[in-house]
């Protein structure tokens, strides 16, 4: 069994304590993030500091908000799940990425393989995506989470809804690479590392980090389906000992629906990666035994295969 586990050999810490101080970190860095993103959009409202503050507490009433939008959740995420989780292995792990990405070879059938499980999961995925979208909560959730998800929907279908191809490169950054590293970083390099610790069973380490990483991003009407893509990336790191592949993975499966939409956009596809038009079952069914091969494949090619270095 390939080992994930990334900590320094001298370090006897309780994971549980571990966990809190990652927890603690990310705070922090979310507080920073946004302190810092106030900052940095200052520019687009000439400098003035209630012109800014009126559009950081209502972002959908400026048309010309999008790239300051996108700089406030640039800068929110790379304070909060790259460079907290790094200050974090720096100061308490002694140890470095290359902890983290050392993988299996060859890396390109790796890599291959990651992406087509992350394509092909999309479509086994759909189903689950229409049906957590429908779900009936309590009425007192309901009462909280539906305008909070309606709202969220509608900050994604603002930042989304591209000018040029200059907004959508820089939502691609934004919106796919940067949360790839950094959610990855965080939920599976360090929550799930330290999970498997806590919980001494890698399966409920994979499934609990997902769950978290589900629950993290507010939108309970796409809560399950975002907790699988998150087991997805578990396996993909946990098999190959490299949290790499799990970074591609999220990544593509960001960047292809943003793509997605910017095709659609600008008229170069009919097909409404956004809509309610349902996928057929049979495609469903073709996608899943594509996903259960690609899965075998990895699993039987690249987890056997001894690490770099």
């Amino acid at each position: 069994m390939v080992d994930t586990h990334q900590e320094s050999p001298s370090s006897h810490r309780n994971p549980l304590v571990s966990f809190l101080l990652i927890v603690a970190f990310v705070l922090a860095g979310m507080f920073i993030g946004n302190f810092a993103a106030l900052f940095a959009i200052m520019p687009f409202y000439d400098f003035s500091l209630e012109a800014t503050m009126s559009f950081l507490g209502s972002p959908l009433s400026d048309p010309d908000g999008r790239v300051p939008l996108l700089i406030v959740q640039a800068m929110a995420s790379f304070f909060a799940f790259v460079l907290a989780p790094l200050l974090y292995i720096r100061m308490y792990e002694k140890g470095d990425l290359t902890n983290y990405t050392k993988g299996p070879e060859p890396m390109s059938s790796a890599v291959m393989l990651s992406v087509l499980m992350a394509f092909t999961f999309m479509f086994v995925n759909a189903p689950i995506i229409e049906w957590n979208i429908n779900i009936q909560f309590p009425k007192f959730f309901e009462d909280f989470a539906r305008p909070q998800e309606e709202l969220l929907q509608r900050i994604t279908e603002y930042l989304t809804d591209f000018d040029n191809t200059g907004q959508f490169l820089l939502a691609t950054l934004i919106i796919a690479i940067l949360p790839g590293i950094g959610e990855e970083l965080l939920f599976r390099g360090l929550i799930q590392n330290k999970f498997n610790k806590i919980f001494k069973n890698i399966h409920v380490a994979i499934w609990a980090s997902a769950l978290l990483f589900g629950i993290f991003h507010m939108q309970f009407y796409g809560m399950f389906p975002r907790m699988l893509l998150g087991v997805l990336f578990g396996y993909l790191y946990w098999w190959s000992g490299s949290l790499l592949l799990a970074v591609i993975a999220h990544a593509f499966n960001n960047g292809f629906t943003l793509l997605m939409v910017f095709m659609y956009q600008q008229g170069a596809t009919d097909f409404d990666i956004e809509g309610t038009e349902e996928i057929s079952w049979s495609a469903i069914a073709f996608s899943t035994l594509a996903f259960a091969l690609l899965s075998h494949q990895f699993f039987k090619r690249i987890k056997h295969q001894p690490l770099n270095g």
